[in-house]
């Protein structure tokens, strides 16, 4: 899987197998412009939710969010994994997944809008259009049990609305 993405120029401490290419975990999303289709789905065992947002035929971009506040339109902290294949935007319920919300995204010059358009657990996303400014914070690098070596950059949130706007 090659990439045509631009990537954070970011050297590596750790050393070790990984199940992803640095490339496509360090794409950088300050610097892509693409927008489309996009689920929410939360994985058993996880604290958080994975906003995979579908950025080409054959891949998607995941965002973790440790809380619900990305879908109440308040700053937040997020942590990409990267270019993933566009198989991973399945839910597995005998995996425990659960599928939140479906919608559309818009990701441009550091501007992330968020459009929930069909929600199917309200206590976590209500429909609305909620849009961030993304300012990197900076690469976490660590060790995964899952995935091996990770180099995960981590961004800020910042809403650029207060109220979410009904579709």
């Amino acid at each position: 899987m090659s990439t045509a993405y631009p990537v954070i120029p970011y050297k590596p401490r750790l050393k070790g197998e990984t199940d992803q290419p640095l490339e496509h975990q360090l794409v950088d999303l300050e610097r892509i412009c693409r927008e489309g289709y996009m689920r929410v789905i939360h994985h058993s065992g996880e604290r958080g939710y994975h906003i995979k947002l579908v950025v080409d035929p054959d891949h998607a971009i995941s965002l973790f969010v440790w809380n619900t506040k990305v879908f109440e339109g308040k700053n937040t902290l997020a942590r990409s994994y990267g270019l993933i294949p566009i198989e991973e935007i399945e839910v597995d319920p005998e995996e425990g997944d659960r599928l939140i919300a479906e919608g559309r995204f818009k990701l441009c010059k550091g501007i992330l809008t968020l459009e929930i358009e069909k929600t199917y657990d309200p206590e976590v996303a209500k429909p609305g259009k909620y849009a961030y400014r993304l300012r990197l914070k900076g690469v976490k690098e660590y060790m995964s049990p899952k995935h091996g070596h990770s180099a995960r950059p981590e961004y800020f949130l910042i809403a650029t609305r207060r109220a979410p706007t009904s579709p």
